[in-house]
C-alpha cells in the first residue's frame, strides 16, 4: 500500500457485507504448546482438501514456511487442490514470542513464500496473535501489504487487546491489519474453529443469531484431525484441546453449511484485501477533494 492516508490508524470499517475468510494457521501441532515441533495434524491435508472441494470453498493459508521441508505433501496437497488455495507468511520455525528473533523469522518467511508462491500481494500473521512491539513497522519496512495477526480479545499471559479495533486499520502508515473477527465489540470471542470446539452449543447458538457480517474465520489443522501430540500438552491445555476433541470436522461443516444457507460469499484474503484497498483509495481521494 502506498500513498496518503487519511488518518492514519483510522478503522477503514468494512466495505463488503455477508462475506467469509477461512484462513488456516498451516503450521506446527498445537502452536507453542509443545516443544520440539511436530506436524501430525499438519500432514492430514488431504482431510481438508476434501471439504474444500465438496463445498467449493477458497483457502486462505497461513503458512510456517518450516513445512516446506518438514512435510512438503502437507502445502502440495492443498497446491493440487481444485479451489483456490492463497499462501502467506506465518514465521519459518513459529518460535515462542519471548524467543523469537522476529526480524529473522520475517525474513525467511517472506522469502520462502516469494520463491514458492510469488504473487502481488503479500500477508503475514504473527504467531499465536503476539505481535511485536515493532511488528507492524518492521513487516511495512519490507513491503507487506496487510497482516491479519490482531485477536481484538484477551488471552491471558499472552495479550489484551480489548481496546483494539475489530475492523481492519493501519496500524502504521502503509501496512493494513485485518483482524480475527470477534463475535461482536461487546462479545469478543473470536469466531474460531477452536472456540467453536472449546465453548460448544452456547457459543454456536450466539453465532446462529448474531452472526458477523463479515468473519475473517481462523482454524488449524489440529482443530480438524487432532495429533497425539496433545498427549504431550499440559493439563490446562490438554483440557482446552479435549473439548469435542474429535468433532472439528463436523463442526466445521455446520459452520460453513450455515453460512451458506444465509448466502454469504466465501473468499481469499487476497480478494479481501483488493475491496479493502479500493475503499481505502476512494476515501483518500474524497478526503482530497474537501482540501
Amino acid at each position: 500500500m502506498t500513498g496518503p492516508t487519511p488518518s492514519d490508524g483510522d478503522p477503514l470499517g468494512w466495505p463488503v457485507e455477508d462475506t467469509v475468510v477461512l484462513s488456516l494457521d498451516l503450521e506446527c501441532d498445537y502452536g507453542t504448546a509443545i516443544e520440539p515441533n511436530t506436524y501430525e495434524a499438519a500432514a492430514e491435508t488431504t482431510t481438508l482438501r476434501t471439504l474444500l472441494e465438496t463445498y467449493d470453498l477458497p483457502l486462505t493459508c497461513f503458512l510456517q514456511t518450516e513445512l516446506l521441508e518438514a512435510v512438503p505433501e502437507a502445502v502440495a496437497t492443498l497446491e493440487r487442490a481444485s479451489v483456490r488455495v492463497d499462501f502467506h507468511a506465518h514465521s519459518h520455525t513459529h518460535p515462542h514470542p519471548r524467543r523469537a528473533d522476529v526480524a529473522s523469522e520475517i525474513d525467511e518467511s517472506l522469502a520462502r513464500i516469494a520463491d514458492r508462491f510469488p504473487g502481488d500481494v503479500v500477508g503475514y500473521r504473527f504467531p499465536d496473535g503476539a505481535i511485536p512491539a515493532d511488528g507492524y513497522r518492521l513487516l511495512a519496512d519490507r513491503g507487506v501489504d496487510f497482516s491479519s495477526s490482531l485477536f481484538p480479545t484477551w488471552r491471558p499471559g499472552r495479550f489484551d487487546n480489548r481496546s483494539r479495533p475489530t475492523v481492519p486499520h493501519e496500524p502504521v502508515s502503509g501496512l493494513l491489519e485485518v483482524p480475527i473477527t470477534p463475535l461482536s465489540s461487546a462479545i469478543r470471542i473470536p469466531v474460531s474453529l477452536s472456540y467453536l470446539k472449546l465453548l460448544g452449543r452456547p457459543y454456536w447458538e450466539l453465532l446462529r443469531r448474531r452472526a458477523p457480517s463479515v468473519v475473517v474465520f481462523d482454524f488449524h489443522m489440529h482443530d480438524l484431525v487432532p495429533a497425539s501430540a496433545a498427549d504431550s500438552l499440559s493439563l490446562p491445555y490438554r483440557t482446552i484441546y479435549g473439548r469435542n476433541r474429535w468433532e472439528g470436522v463436523r463442526i466445521f461443516r455446520r459452520f460453513v453449511e450455515e453460512l451458506r444457507r444465509r448466502e454469504y460469499r466465501f473468499v481469499t484474503m487476497t480478494e479481501l484485501y483488493a475491496t479493502l484497498e479500493d475503499a481505502r483509495s476512494r476515501r483518500v481521494s474524497a478526503v482530497s477533494e474537501r482540501r
